[in-house]
């Protein structure tokens, strides 16, 4: 699995994220462009290889997990190591939106990995994957690829995640 200093995987990442971001419906007005965080990485490695299918305690934190953003955003996946791919996870956080009433701000389901990805004012990304044997709190994978992103500024506000219009109308 690639580390956070890995081109490649940086590439993926940032590419990923503003693709799913692009494709909103309805469209966005006040959507921003992402781009890679090492800071944020170097938090979502170090968590990471905690192997626990939870969020990161210390999010909320001042200063704790960076030095600009508090709090963070930050999305899961878990899964097995030999199938992961950024691309594959972000699609599943995206396929939230199937749960997500844009119009009425409802969730039917789980959708919070979807509206923390196209969080309009999220511009910052940063993730980490970690090879485990087994993962806390998510026990039917083993050999498992632990995929953490954190954003900044966090999302998932009691509100729409992004403004309704023409895209970068509202930049």
């Amino acid at each position: 699995l690639p580390d956070i200093e890995d081109e490649k995987f940086i590439e993926d990442c940032v590419r990923a994220h503003n693709e799913f971001r692009s494709k909103v419906n309805p469209p966005a007005s006040n959507m921003l462009r992402m781009s890679w965080d090492a800071a944020l990485a170097k938090t979502a490695k170090a968590w990471a290889k905690k192997c626990k299918f939870m969020h990161n305690i210390y999010l909320k934190i001042p200063g704790k997990v960076h030095p600009t953003f508090t709090p963070l955003g930050e999305n899961i996946w878990t899964g097995t190591a030999t199938v992961f791919s950024v691309d594959a996870a972000l699609r599943d956080w995206y396929n939230e939106v199937r749960s997500y009433d844009f119009n009425t701000d409802r969730c039917s389901g789980i959708c919070g990995h979807y509206t923390q990805v196209v969080w309009a004012e999220s511009y910052k990304v940063g993730c980490a994957v970690h090879f485990c044997n087994t993962v806390e709190y998510f026990p039917d994978v083993f050999r498992a690829a632990h995929f953490v992103c954190n954003y900044g500024p966090a999302g998932n506000y009691p509100r729409k995640p992004y403004k309704r219009g023409h895209p970068c109308s509202g930049c």
